[in-house]
């Protein structure tokens, strides 16, 4: 079964022995009681043939590094005491195919098929079986590798391969690492994201497993941090130049995405910065986001565009003794691996030195993960041994008759301190995460700026100082495709992905989220549109012109109020003011000041009391005023009336029971006023307007009550039109019935002006000012056509007293005789002029 999986797999794979590079087929290794193979990308590409590019520098030290841990562990004794490990190390050249050649080259040694004569050829002799293989540098070449050791249950431990499919132990049940996982490294970008505010983003990342996977796992976690992805491009490393463009071309396409996130290795990410650079109308002011895969160039790369770029990376610990362990392996004659003279002579070549001594080799990069792969073998191979020596027989006596798969329960099982951090994997076999976080100062290079640990309760740990440092200032750049929204807006979406502007909300709406929400009737939203605050009515404003044109007539009104007042008492005993039932017009002349006083408590700020007050008060001032006139002229026309019947005098039109009467009227308007306040009182009210506004005006909206006994007033202002037009056709000099026809026939065109404007008034000044001015015109009228003649007539009329003895006798005459025939003196009466008769 092992061999037709394997024979699958090689078809699968297009593998024959032809046509793997002869470069590829060399093996650097060393005998051992039990070996550890070892799988680095030494040869690069040219042209797409792999084994074919320069020899690669960090993976020649890698070799160095995977046989100075090994040695380290052999001169242990309290590790893996009197066992011996060896090693074979083989070309993976960057490629999957290759990769995957090279690892079933080194798991067919473990236990050779006997009819197998091609990888017998290729396998180096060496003692001691192939229990575990160290490797490959990235995810993509591991993957098929990691397929290929598992067809022989061997493990497979890698310091550098991150993609998340490496943990589906369905598919690698022989694998395990010392780095943590693409979805560690995705969450600790996700972190710096939401930590700067990073909320519109863009992101590239490479079409091979790390790319794919570490990019979904990004994914997986922005759509749950409201993080919107504008543009998610995959990029072929090998893509020509004007695929490139078209990836590059996004950055123009969505220039508000100012933060793009790079899932790539160290040649992509290199490219995409040289072609946006190039590139005319290109943003210059791009912050990457860079995965461990390009921190490597990151490093190297002093460019000013990548100044505020972001880069996570693995945190690797200087190896030690390793530097000197190097220098000298270089300082030998034999070299110490079949590759490493051809790159000393190499570079010899480019230094123009002729001993290595004056040009030592550099050490690139000092991979500690890698070390810690190698240990968390020997740790689990000892563990694996003390279980089976029991303390009775020598472990190295077992190590012939131990497998490789017997490795993969230690491995999972272990715990250790590493160079880098605590190592312990889990069923997946993962260890948890460990980055450092730098920041790019452009042509200075990288500087830390903080770190993300997974086992901490908050993994990243930011120095605002180090990030002033690196940016130039701790104010983050602004990713985002949305507009900053005023007070009274909300967020729109716009026709490009992710992207917002801004819409207004109605005046009386606040802002609610993302919705605007009315306010109700009686509130308005504050400054903010947070809130919805009561409004405050505003009553009439007495700064307002009709307002004191208003007050000003009021106060003129009581002026003449006060002087016909004062006149009708100071003349109480004058014929003419006898003649006009002096009490009726003092009742009609405190109705004509209670008009006058109206408008005050109309005006005020509404309450309770102003608007019951005022109720009462117009409710008072219309029965006084017409309650007077109306017997008044009804006595003038039942006088003239009765003359023509009879000469009896009509009944009740004595003084006495004429007061008596209005008080029975007033009483009555008293009554109403009273049960109408107690069961619908005026109230103050809103006057809302619409479209709705801030504004709203206060006044007092009058009850039931009121509507009672204005119906009542209007039957007696009703009555004295009646009467006053039935005493039309009394004789002209007794004129005191015109002018109570002139001011009851005014007040019906007042109201009926008045009534249509108060109903439909827009502004609560409207309905006020119409309301005092109708009563304040009819009140005028009333105190000049009834009362001013009179005392007019008293005053400057001295030829009045000559005819008081007949203004007596009329006034108390048959009425036969003063409607049929004149007497001689009646004659004398009637010739005095119109304005001195007043009855």
């Amino acid at each position: 079964m092992m061999l037709v999986l394997l024979f699958v797999l090689r078809n699968l794979a297009g593998i024959s022995a032809g046509e793997i590079p002869a470069t590829a087929m060399l093996s650097f290794s060393r005998s051992g009681d039990v070996i550890l193979g070892g799988l680095y990308p030494i040869h690069g590409w040219v042209s797409g043939l792999p084994c074919s590019g320069l020899l690669s520098r960090s993976s020649l030290e890698r070799t160095a590094l995977h046989m100075y841990a090994i040695e380290q562990i052999n001169a242990r004794q309290d590790l893996l005491p009197n066992v011996t490990i060896g090693f074979d190390i083989r070309d993976s050249c960057f490629s999957e195919t290759v990769a995957m050649w090279s690892a079933l080259a080194l798991a067919s040694t473990a236990e050779v098929p006997q009819d197998d004569v091609e990888f017998k050829r290729i396998t180096s002799p060496q003692r001691g079986k192939l229990l575990c293989i160290i490797g490959g540098t990235s995810s993509f070449t591991t993957i098929p590798a990691s397929l290929a050791a598992s067809l022989y249950r061997i493990p497979m431990i890698s310091g550098y391969a991150t993609s998340n499919e490496l943990s589906v132990k369905s598919r690698f049940p022989y694998f395990a690492r010392t780095v943590p996982a693409d979805s560690l490294q995705a969450t600790a970008i996700v972190d710096i994201l939401l930590h700067f505010g990073w909320k519109y983003i863009g992101m590239y990342f490479q079409l091979n497993s790390y790319g794919i996977h570490g990019a979904q796992a990004v994914l997986d976690l922005v759509t749950k941090h409201d993080i919107c992805v504008a543009f998610s491009v995959p990029v072929r490393p090998e893509a020509p130049e004007s695929e490139m463009e078209e990836a590059v071309l996004n950055l123009e396409t969505f220039p508000s995405a100012k933060v793009v996130v790079l899932i790539t290795y160290s040649t992509v990410a290199g490219r995409i910065l040289d072609l946006n650079a190039k590139r005319e109308g290109s943003p210059n002011n791009i912050i990457f986001v860079g995965s461990d895969g390009t921190g490597g160039w990151a490093r190297n790369t002093l460019n000013s565009l990548l100044r505020g770029s972001v880069f996570v990376n693995l945190n690797y610990q200087e190896i030690p003794g390793f530097p000197e362990y190097y220098s000298n392996t270089q300082l030998k004659e034999d070299p110490f691996n079949p590759w490493f003279q051809e790159y000393k002579d190499e570079w010899m070549q480019s230094k123009d030195c002729s001993n290595i001594s004056n040009c030592m080799i550099p050490i690139d990069n000092n991979d500690s993960t890698m070390v810690d792969a190698i240990y968390a073998f020997a740790y689990a191979l000892h563990d694996l041994l003390q279980d089976r020596c029991n303390n009775s027989i020598s472990c190295r006596e077992l190590t012939p008759f131990i497998s490789g798969h017997e490795l993969i329960p230690y491995l999972h099982n272990l715990s250790f301190q590493g160079l880098n951090n605590h190592i312990a994997f889990d069923s997946n076999g993962n260890p948890g995460g460990n980055y450092q976080v730098f920041g790019h100062r452009g042509e200075h290079g990288l500087v830390q700026i903080g770190s993300w640990v997974s086992s901490t309760e908050a993994p990243l740990r930011i120095n605002s100082s180090a990030v002033e440092l690196a940016w130039g200032t701790q104010s983050p750049p602004v990713s985002l495709c949305r507009e900053v929204c005023q007070p009274g807006y909300v967020e729109v979406p716009l026709q490009q992905k992710c992207c917002y502007g801004c819409r207004q909300c109605p005046s009386n709406a606040r802002v609610m989220g993302s919705e605007c929400e009315p306010c109700p009737k009686e509130r308005w939203p504050d400054v903010s549109f947070k809130e919805c605050l009561i409004i405050v009515p505003t009553p009439p404003n007495w700064n307002d012109p009709v307002v004191i044109f208003i007050l000003i007539m009021s106060c003129f009104g009581l002026i003449l109020s006060g002087l016909a007042a004062s006149g009708l008492i100071y003349h109480r005993n004058n014929s003419l003011i006898k003649a006009a039932s002096r009490e009726l017009s003092s009742i009609n002349i405190l109705g004509l000041t209670l008009a006058f006083l109206a408008p005050f408590p109309l005006l005020v700020p509404p309450t309770d009391v102003s608007c019951i007050t005022s109720e009462m008060i117009v409710s008072l001032c219309i029965t006084l005023t017409y309650a007077p006139t109306l017997l008044k002229v009804n006595r003038i026309f039942r006088i003239f009336e009765a003359a023509k019947k009879s000469k009896k005098c009509p009944r009740f039109i004595g003084s006495r029971s004429q007061v008596v009467i209005v008080l029975i009227v007033l009483v009555v308007v008293v009554f109403m006023s009273i049960i109408g306040t107690l069961i619908h009182p005026s109230r103050p009210a809103k006057l809302f307007f619409s479209p709705p506004t801030n504004y709203v005006e206060a006044y007092c909206a009058f009850g039931y009550g009121f509507l009672v006994s204005s119906t009542y007033n209007l039957v007696l202002i009703l009555a004295c039109c009646y009467y006053a037009f039935k005493a039309r056709r009394v004789p002209s000099n007794f004129n005191e019935s015109k002018f109570i026809a002139i001011s009851v026939y005014s007040t019906l065109v007042f109201g009926m002006a008045a009534v249509p404007v108060y109903i439909t008034a827009m502004y609560t000044l409207q309905k006020v000012a119409t309301f005092c001015i109708a009563i304040l015109l009819n009140s005028f009228l009333t105190l000049c056509c009834v009362y001013m003649p009179k005392l007019h007539a008293i005053i400057l009329e001295k030829d009045v007293e000559l005819c008081e003895w007949r203004v007596n006798t009329i006034t108390m005459a048959e009425p036969a005789t003063v409607a049929s025939k004149p007497s001689p003196d009646m004659r004398r009466v009637i010739n005095v002029r119109p304005a001195s008769v007043v009855i």
